[in-house]
């Protein structure tokens, strides 16, 4: 086994061990903090016990990884390997017992992703992305079903189905104005997925995602399952997306060139 191929097989005891974690306080409810000087940006206990848990085990088994994260201090290792940890991803519907909270685990070689796992532990669902060798994608759910990920192709924006999380929250003006003019012009578009938008968008029910504000331990994991499954994502611009803060994602990349015209207004 390749050491990209035993950090993957990894990866399933990282996730069973934030769902271990996560789940109980979920189903009973958890009380939030508020970790923002201005604005609310919570965090919980299993945010914060998730992911001392993942960082135990991670230099458990390999110590000269590195190691970043959101609640905890960054580890810097000494080999190639960089794991790009948020043990809850959509701390805001957790607390509001919405189930479409996520774990997001990335693998990145030498800066660049290669592994991504997004597991939805509320919906009994485990997306992983794997762009080591021929890239690809599948879905794994809780009666073991393994289903790989194809993103659809359509012909014209006006038939996609568009996610984001929440734009009067992740945009500026200039952005919003852009998020707007895509929006206008598309089949219908859908609020609140976090990163089971990116999932919906691997199998192939929705066609594209836009969002803002995002951080390396919310865009690593995505990039391998979209990528996986045929799809493209990018900053608005084109450029590589692995450490934020604009995201585009789509499953036409045909569709990308008319796209950076309407989201590259916002950097005007």
């Amino acid at each position: 086994m390749t050491d990209i191929a035993d950090r993957l097989a990894f990866m399933d005891t990282l996730a069973e061990a934030v769902r271990a974690i996560a789940l109980p306080l979920f189903r009973s409810g958890v009380a939030a903090e508020n970790k923002a000087e201005s604005g609310y940006d919570p965090v919980t206990e299993a945010d914060r016990a998730g992911e001392r848990e993942l960082r135990r085990l991670i230099l458990e088994r390999y110590p000269d990884d590195s190691i970043v994260g959101e609640e905890h201090p960054d580890h810097e290792g000494t080999n190639r390997y960089r794991w790009t940890v948020d043990p809850i991803d959509g701390t805001r519907g957790f607390v509001a017992g919405v189930p479409v909270w996520s774990t997001l685990i990335a693998l990145s070689v030498d800066e660049e992703p290669v592994l991504g796992m997004i597991d939805l532990p509320a919906l009994g669902l485990r997306a992983v992305g794997d762009l080591s060798g021929e890239p690809e994608a599948w879905l794994i759910h809780d009666d073991s079903r393994r289903e790989r990920l194809r993103a659809r192709t359509i012909d014209r924006l006006s038939e996609a189905r568009l996610g984001c999380t929440q734009p009067f929250g992740m945009f500026g003006h200039g952005e919003l104005a852009a998020y707007k003019i895509v929006q206008s012009g598309v089949a219908f578009s859908r609020l609140g997925l976090d990163a089971y938008g990116y999932v919906l968008l691997a199998q192939g029910r929705m066609d594209l995602m836009i969002e803002g504000g995002m951080k390396p331990c919310d865009v690593r994991a995505l990039m391998p399952v979209v990528v996986g499954a045929g799809g493209v994502i990018t900053d608005w611009r084109g450029g590589n997306p692995k450490d934020g803060p604009r995201l585009v994602a789509c499953g036409s990349p045909d569709l990308m060139p008319e796209l950076y015209t309407y989201l590259g207004r916002a950097m005007t």
